[in-house]
């Protein structure tokens, strides 16, 4: 079908409009909106209230003017509510590094198509020819031109040709070319032309294909007859013996000088602004800039809406209708301040644009390219800092799907700014199988994916499953097979949580002792009427439920109880004398029993005594949950306790009881030990001596209960953490600066550094002693820790200096001591994933989370790259 295209004048007054629209657009760099509540991402109705704050430089529409915008009714206005915020947060310094590209698609759910433009080729490619080239499901396909020549179409439009035109050739000179069958080689002598008289001349037009292995012409890549190709022009040259013979043969050919001017001549010209269809050109390049306007606010809307874990979309799709969810009510609120988003909207009204850009699938895109941009720029920080190692915890979704948190942490060192460590989420997994083969062939695949070597992996944590730290099947030991340097860390948190569940096992009082907790706190929450009866007595701190995997449970449930016990008898008398009145023999008959059990001595000292040993190890336990904590930290923290469990075995009965006095003496409680019941035994033969004297009730007490509690808590505690003794044996003499000085005067300097040599073999031994006994006598006395130390050697500029203890600090610090950065993200997929968002496929789970958790990473790109891409996309489906 032959086309039919516009006049110049029609062109000139297409390109006037177009340039007065621009120049009425406001100075915008990121606009943030701020949606209200939450609704179903599939289908719920949406019903939001309106509170608006607009502050926008230089808008040609004052904010509240022009309240019946097109397409924007009142109504409508009513049931949005947004805060429009104009800040400048852009960093051009941190932008992410991608992939230059000359072709894109696009796909929008307003046509059900997803199109391919091409400049050859300008009819559209439906859904299913698409499939074949598709990474994934819904979502868009983009063709990108790479710096490699070999990897280009073999017939290119105008379009991809002037984009590569504008680019240039790429010659890199940095990489070490390999050797062929007969070792020879592509060398960067080769880039230039060797005169007689000795000169250099650059040949600009000769690129190197990584791919091929071979050197390409530019301009005749681009400006050759394709039916007299030649070697240069076509697939490449890589007989590398004659290739300078070669090379001269073809520079003097009529071809390549004619090609060569072709390429000059379309460069100047497109410098110039002087090519033949430059009309064509400018409108381009108007409706890409009128496109980056609209993403723009798109984009802050998208990562806002993300950041904040607020669903996107309602129960309907369609403009100006009630219940279109968050992302199309913040669209429509702003375009009655916005005139971008306005004429946008007008546009669409009159049906002048087939795409609305404002889909599900378009949202999705968006999602997914700027969690891509943020998981990209964590990579990237994750091989500048080479060694890392990964956290890595599981639990169930509300689609019943196990959700595999993997989290990476790397030490990031900077020449004169300093060390800083940070532990980054890259994703949700999801695990369909479960054991530790299913679960480590789950983490190398997302590996795989994001580019990184499990080589430069030191260290992995995980919870104490044993499909997770198993020693024979589990996901630490088919690591270690693989590279036997990712040492595994224990969970700090998780493992102090269970020495505390051991020592409530000890006996049967503190069986007896958490039962009545949990029982107390079921007897209030089990009611409305019962927990407002506990609130007007009980005005601080509220009751807790326990739990197994709480860290804090067993501690706030017992820190409510030490210090409002009388008022929770108080509440206790005042539910009884309710249920008596209701009648509720079953509720007076618990609530009687429980305030007698309340108000026993024994409890009273056993809330005292279980408050101080919960309260000692939940402080070590919130100081291991830092990400700045190292091992040699838990070094230190489990030796606190160690000793604090000690002195209180000695000294706490007696404090405890002290203490329970005060408390007993407002509760009225008779301070006395019920009498127990000893058991005799009988003589059988009469050479048996007599029975020794029976213990008292409080001897007895203390026996059967605070020590045996004490001593489980110590032995358990050893016994857990040690496993810790590797790291302590192979580090241990770099904790501090003390511990350095005092290995070298014990003369074991030289067997702990080739003992690290050996094991993770990242550090030279001999340079590593020298190094240390040279940090010992420069190092000022105020630096002490292996973060400070490294730290140190960073800002003053000392790495050439100590080379090997800064490997060796960070190596050290590298390692992980507890997976919390890996619970905090479970925190995130309950608010993302909810019962109204069920049906959320996972590649958008993890995109979402990726946003929400990382918002300080995706604050420091530069969206441009991603806004160019998108613009550049719709503006060459544009009919001039």
């Amino acid at each position: 079908m032959k086309r039919s295209y516009p006049s110049g004048a029609e062109k000139r007054k297409k390109q006037e409009e177009s340039k007065k629209f621009l120049a009425k657009l406001p100075k915008l760099t990121n606009f943030f909106v701020m949606p209200g509540p939450a609704d179903n991402d599939n289908n719920a109705n949406t019903i939001t209230t309106v509170s608006i704050a607009a502050s926008v430089e230089e808008l040609p529409v004052a904010a509240g003017a022009d309240s019946a915008s097109p397409g924007c009714s009142s109504d409508i206005a009513a049931n949005v509510t947004c805060t429009a915020i104009l800040q400048d947060e852009e960093d051009p310094s941190t932008a992410a590094a991608g992939k230059k590209t000359s072709a894109f698609t696009f796909s929008d759910s307003d046509n059900n198509d997803d199109y391919v433009y091409d400049e050859k080729d300008d009819n559209s490619i439906s859904n299913e020819q698409l499939m074949s080239t598709s990474s994934h499901s819904d979502q868009c396909v983009t063709l990108e031109l790479e710096d490699d020549p070999a990897l280009w179409p073999k017939h290119l439009t105008d379009k991809e040709r002037c984009s590569i035109v504008q680019r240039g050739p790429v010659q890199s000179k940095d990489r070490i070319y390999p050797k062929n069958q007969e070792g020879r080689r592509f060398t960067n002598s080769n880039y230039y032309l060797q005169m007689k008289n000795g000169e250099k001349i650059k040949r600009s037009w000769l690129v190197y294909s990584e791919k091929n292995d071979c050197v390409l012409c530019f301009c005749c890549r681009l400006f050759g007859n394709r039916e007299k190709a030649t070697q240069l022009n076509a697939d490449g040259f890589n007989y590398w013996k004659n290739l300078s013979a070669h090379l001269r043969q073809h520079e003097r050919s009529a071809e390549h000088i004619t090609n060569m001017d072709a390429w000059r001549n379309l460069s100047q010209k497109l410098q110039t602004n002087t090519a033949i269809d430059q009309v064509n050109q400018d409108l381009i390049a108007l409706e890409v800039n009128r496109w980056k306007e609209i993403l723009r606010r798109l984009i802050a809307i998208v990562n806002y809406l993300a950041e904040h874990n607020l669903a996107f979309r309602g129960h309907s799709d369609k403009f100006f209708e009630a219940g279109n969810g968050n992302f199309l009510g913040q669209v429509q609120l702003m375009a009655q301040f916005d005139p971008v988003m306005r004429e946008h909207l007008r546009r669409i009204q009159a049906k002048q644009l087939s795409d609305t850009y404002l889909s599900k699938n378009i949202q999705n895109e968006l999602i997914s390219l700027v969690a891509k941009c943020t998981t990209d720029a964590i990579v990237e920080r994750v091989k500048t800092a080479k060694y890392y190692a990964v956290i890595m915890d599981c639990t169930p979704d509300l689609s019943h799907n196990e959700q595999l948190s993997v989290v990476l942490r790397i030490v990031n060192c900077e020449l004169s700014k300093g060390v800083s460590i940070h532990e980054h989420f890259v994703g949700f997994l999801q695990a369909l199988d479960t054991t530790g083969k299913g679960l480590c062939e789950t983490f190398l695949g997302q590996l795989e994916t994001l580019g990184l070597d499990l080589c430069n992996c030191r260290g992995q944590s995980y919870d104490n499953g044993s499909n997770m730290q198993g020693k024979k099947q589990g996901v630490q030991k088919r690591v270690l097979e693989i590279n036997n340097k990712a040492l595994y860390v224990p969970c700090g948190s998780h493992t102090l949580n269970l020495v505390v569940g051991d020592a409530a096992k000890s006996s049967v009082t503190s069986i007896s002792f958490f039962g009545l907790i949990q029982r107390l706190y079921n007897l209030f929450s089990s009611s409305v009427q019962r927990w407002s009866i506990l609130k007007e007595h009980v005005k601080n701190l509220t009751l807790k439920a326990l739990s197994t995997t709480r860290w804090e449970c067993r501690v706030e449930a017992v820190k409510a109880v030490r210090y409002q016990l009388p008022e929770i008898v108080k509440a206790l008398t005042a539910l009884k004398e309710y249920a008596t009145e209701k009648r509720d023999a079953d509720v007076v008959s618990t609530a009687e029993s429980i305030c007698k059990e309340l108000q026993k001595w024994p409890f009273v000292v056993s809330t005292i005594v279980w408050y101080n040993v919960l309260f000692q190890i939940n402080k070590v336990s919130k100081i291991l949950q830092s990400p700045k904590v190292s091992v040699e930290t838990v070094r230190e923290e489990i030796r606190a306790v160690k000793e604090y469990l000690q002195e209180f075995r000695s000294h706490g009965f007696h404090s405890a009881k002290t203490d329970a006095r005060e408390i007993a003496e407002k509760l009225e409680v008779e301070m006395s030990w019920p009498e127990v019941r000893q058991r005799r035994k009988t003589k059988q033969f009469e050479y048996e001596g007599t029975e020794k004297t029976q213990s008292t009730a409080e001897e007895l007490f203390k026996r059967e209960y605070f020590l045996r509690l004490i001593d489980t808590a110590l032995v358990t505690v050893e016994n857990r953490f040690s496993n810790m003794e590797i790291f302590y044996e192979l580090y241990g003499f770099l904790y501090s600066l003390d511990t350095m000085r005092s290995t070298e005067k014990e003369g074991k300097l030289d067997e702990c550094c080739h003992r690290l040599e050996q094991r993770m073999d990242d550090i030279d031994a001999e340079d590593l002693k020298l190094e240390v006994k040279g940090a010992v006598r420069s190092f000022p006395p105020h630096v002490s820790s292996p973060f400070e130390m490294l730290d140190y050697i960073y800002k003053e500029n000392l790495l050439d200096i100590y080379p090997n203890l800064s490997i060796a600090f960070r190596l050290l610090l590298t390692l992980p001591v507890t997976v919390a950065s890996g619970e905090r993200s479970f925190s995130s997929l309950k608010l993302i994933k909810t019962y109204l968002r069920s049906t959320m496929s996972q590649d958008r789970l993890s995109a979402l989370a990726v946003l929400s958790i990382e918002q300080e990473v995706r604050k420091s790109l530069d969206m441009e790259s991603v806004i160019a891409r998108f613009a550049e996309a719709k503006a060459r489906k544009v009919r001039l």
